[in-house]
């Protein structure tokens, strides 16, 4: 049995950018979230967002290591959930949820 070939280090530093700024989208969202919601905002759900802003810098810096693709995948699933707490968050989730999908294609046809 022969171990899997690594992906090449630009296509995982690609997707680490990618993490990298839809963490930073998250992040620019909260003000227009709280200003959005006419001050009726929860505060769980802007915790949320920033958890999520937070766990995605976290899985960008160690997407090399073992599990972490996976673990960003599970996080595509709980940012298109954010759309909970507003519902332009469905949106800008599924998107990021695409080019993640997209880069785990390329990802596949790389190794």
């Amino acid at each position: 049995m022969t171990a899997a070939a690594a992906p090449p280090r630009g296509l995982m530093a690609i997707g680490a950018a990618g993490l990298a700024f839809e963490a930073l989208v998250l992040l620019l969202a909260l003000p227009a979230v709280t200003t959005a919601q006419r001050g009726h905002v929860h505060v769980a759900g802007v915790v949320y967002l920033a958890a999520l802003a937070v766990i995605l810098i976290v899985l960008a810096a160690t997407l090399r290591r073992p599990g972490a693709v996976v673990a960003a995948s599970v996080v595509q699933v709980l940012v298109i959930a954010g759309g909970v707490v507003t519902w332009p968050m469905y949106v800008v989730g599924l998107v990021f949820a695409a080019i993640w999908a997209y880069w785990l294609h390329l990802r596949r046809a790389a190794a």
